[in-house]
């Protein structure tokens, strides 16, 4: 990489972005700060010199003097030596000019004077040296006065070089300063993401280091390695999902595969096989079919817009179970109408009606409770059958996932019901519990946002 591109790059750094603010800042408020100072010690000293020349006028203006004998007498009393600062000149109604000691020569090359707009009393002589000028009139004698402002404006100098050099010392200090603090922050945004990128490129088992400080990247942190874990635990998720879809759709391949080739080889010399492995054949595809489709339910995530007759559909559900079951089915229902889609409301429904007699026994009875509040639907299914043990509940919502592992083989069912359940359940903002019924059973509430 050139000089140039690093130079580049280095200037959109924060680091380098938060020390040219902070110096630029600094810079201008120091500067703020010592205009302010200078500025005040101007009119300070502006204000201190016309309330003295104020003062002597009205004192020249009350001596009674009229001759120039008697002015100039006036004027010796009132600048003694040659240390005045004050020059004063009169003018006498006869053309008699009377001055100050030193004062001829000064007012001789007054028409040269330059003069401040905003300050029309202070006055330049082409040396540059300052002087504060006002001038008056007493029964047609004129009196100016000049007033030496040297001194002032050298403490007015001393005053901005030591705000200058002050500036300059803050500037140093706090450029230091800024860039030191910055690079702190820096340098955990940059371990940050080299650690990232070590993340991406070697997909390893490791977080992000969390600093104590500053707060706003220690949160950072923290937050991508809350993304992380559920990253890595969705991947988990899936992998475990494709294993265990992988196993239940080897199980009726298999089986498919094996009634297929037990045709082919014995169909033509016996064909009293053909039609029972047919029968198997479309079992088993029926099966595929059933986990299919309850796979695709699992992969639909929009939520529907039509407006459901909720209680109705759980007795038409209901209905049809009782065709197929003997078990009793205790309905009590309220009429309750929610925004969705029928056949996701219809999954729930059915699904959890049919976990409810699957486990349970001919004789034992199935009640489905329908209650709402403003803004929420309560689904409640009860059954009288073996019940979930507390280390089951924990899991009978994953995909796949069978609570009594022993009669697998005996109830029928892929494991998904459950999970897919939840899934839908998830989609309308609602939640779904389950809970032991006394003396024997299950008890799953299933909670729905309404609109």
């Amino acid at each position: 990489m050139t000089k140039s591109k690093v130079s580049v790059n280095k200037r959109h750094t924060m680091q380098y972005q938060l020390t040219v603010r902070f110096v630029s800042l600094l810079v201008i408020a120091l500067v703020v700060l010592s205009t302010a100072i200078v500025t005040m010690t101007f009119f300070s000293i502006y204000d201190s010199t016309k309330d003295q020349t104020d003062l002597l006028l009205t004192s020249l203006k009350k001596s009674g003097a009229n001759t120039e004998n008697e002015w100039q007498s006036l004027l010796d009393t009132h600048i003694p030596n040659d240390n005045s600062p004050n020059f004063i000149r009169i003018s006498l109604e006869d053309g008699q000019t009377i001055y100050s000691e030193e004062a001829r020569d000064l007012f001789k090359d007054f028409s040269e004077f330059k003069q401040i707009i905003f300050a029309k009393h202070i006055v330049w002589d082409e040396e540059l040296e300052p002087y504060y000028y006002q001038s008056t009139a007493i029964d047609g004698v004129a009196i100016s006065i000049l007033v030496e402002l040297e001194d002032s404006f050298d403490i007015i100098g001393q005053i901005l070089s030591f705000t200058i050099i002050l500036t300059l010392i803050m500037i140093v200090i706090g450029g230091i300063l800024t860039y030191r603090f910055s690079e702190t922050i820096s340098r955990s945004l940059n371990t940050m993401n080299l650690e990232i990128m070590d993340l991406s490129e070697h997909d390893q088992q490791s977080w992000l280091t969390e600093p104590t400080k500053p707060i706003e990247v220690a949160n950072i942190s923290a937050s991508f390695n809350h993304l992380i874990a559920a990253q890595r635990a969705s991947v988990e998720r899936e992998k475990q999902f494709v294993a265990d879809a992988s196993h239940e759709l080897r199980t009726p391949l298999t089986a498919i595969r094996g009634h297929v080739n037990l045709i082919k080889r014995r169909g033509e010399k016996h064909p009293e096989i053909i039609p029972k492995s047919i029968e198997y054949l479309d079992k088993e595809s029926k099966r595929m079919e059933v986990l299919v489709e309850q796979l695709l339910t699992l992969g639909r995530h929009e939520r529907g817009t039509d407006l459901v007759d909720l209680s109705q559909l759980v007795k038409e559900t209901i209905h049809e179970f009782q065709m197929v079951h003997s078990q009793e089915i205790v309905l009590e229902i309220e009429e309750v109408e929610i925004i969705g889609s029928q056949e996701q409301l219809y999954q729930i429904v059915r699904n959890l009606i049919e976990n409810a007699l699957k486990y349970s026994k001919q004789t034992d009875k199935v009640t489905v409770t329908l209650t709402s509040t403003d803004h929420t639907a309560k689904l409640v299914v009860m059954d009288e059958g073996i019940g979930i043990s507390d280390q089951d509940k924990a899991q009978i919502f994953e995909r796949f996932y069978r609570a009594d592992q022993s009669r697998s083989s005996i109830v029928k069912g892929s494991g998904i019901g459950l999970s897919i359940v939840q899934s839908l359940v998830k989609q309308y903002q609602g939640s779904v519990t389950v809970s032991d019924n006394y003396p024997s059973g299950s008890v799953f509430t299933v909670l729905l946002s309404i609109k």
